[in-house]
């Protein structure tokens, strides 16, 4: 199990695959980046995928230091020191677009696309809200096990999974996990998105009606960006949407590195054709006024 050593803290990192710019994976408070196994499994015949448990999460170490989403944006740095990669993509899941954000904005050299999965630049509605402080609370109260079954609950596609990440979330620090979910609440990127310049990609599931909220506010702000939704699919995409969500990935990744790819109106339309023979929609279910095709 390969561990970087950044200070006093061991955090676990995994790799797969090992062709082009590397995609490295960030995972939400509260449970591990075995979240990633899936999506990574299905990217890396043709892709370098790198995925990192967060310090207190997973079987990284808590160290000392508190966990902020600069630091974790600094942790991706160093992982790409780490690693030998000059840049990558940056892929988040939910809560974790926070931190990639961050990171997008801190190091622009480094990191040279994003791709936002049932993301959002900031939680205003209660229900997502209500869910983040709901872990926060826990995480006050140590109750770790509760936690990590709900997560692992709402997560996996079946009882192995489910057994799986519910024991490697139970292995984090509820001190770590106390300040990822902090962070997660307090901040708010809705103003800065228009300073992010690297194409970004922003996939939500259409069943998923505050997640298409989220997708469309992010499409809006962000200079660059497509945005493509897995149909009849809710907001839980990494274990039971893998293939389709996968798909969208790497499409759009080979569209950066080879723009012919989708140079003509015919080659574009021929693009569009295939993501939607595989359930993908692009731009909106139901277009809204302002929402911008890709």
């Amino acid at each position: 199990m390969p561990f970087f050593q950044i200070g006093d803290t061991a955090v676990h990192v995994h790799e797969q695959g090992d062709r082009g710019t590397p995609v490295l994976c960030v995972h939400p408070p509260c449970i591990s980046s075995r979240l990633f196994t899936y999506v990574r499994t299905e990217l890396a015949d043709t892709r370098r995928v790198i995925t990192f448990d967060a310090r207190g999460h997973g079987h990284s170490e808590a160290g000392t230091a508190r966990l902020t989403l600069p630091l974790l944006a600094e942790d991706m740095r160093r992982i790409l020191d780490w690693s030998g990669a000059k840049q990558a993509y940056l892929c988040a899941y939910g809560p974790a677009s926070l931190p990639a954000l961050q990171a997008l904005l801190a190091y622009p050299d480094r990191f040279c696309g994003g791709i936002l999965i049932s993301g959002a630049a900031a939680y205003t509605d209660i229900v997502s809200r209500s869910k983040l402080q709901a872990a926060y609370v826990s995480s006050l109260l140590k109750a770790r096990e509760l936690v990590a079954l709900q997560a692992a609950w709402q997560e996996a596609d079946n009882r192995t999974a489910f057994q799986a990440l519910q024991e490697e979330a139970k292995q984090g620090s509820a001190v770590r996990w106390k300040e990822y979910v902090s962070a997660c609440l307090d901040t708010s990127f809705a103003r800065e998105l228009g300073r992010i310049r690297q194409p970004m990609l922003v996939i939500y599931g259409t069943a998923d009606m505050r997640g298409a909220m989220y997708a469309r506010e992010l499409h809006r702000a962000l200079p660059d960006s497509e945005l493509y939704g897995v149909l009849k699919a809710g907001r839980h995409l990494l274990m039971k949407e893998p293939a389709r969500t996968a798909f969208v990935i790497r499409q759009w990744i080979d569209k950066q590195e080879r723009p012919e790819v989708a140079d003509t109106f015919e080659e574009r339309e021929e693009l569009l054709k295939q993501i939607a023979g595989q359930g993908v929609t692009a731009g909106l279910e139901e277009e809204g006024p302002g929402v911008r095709q890709p």
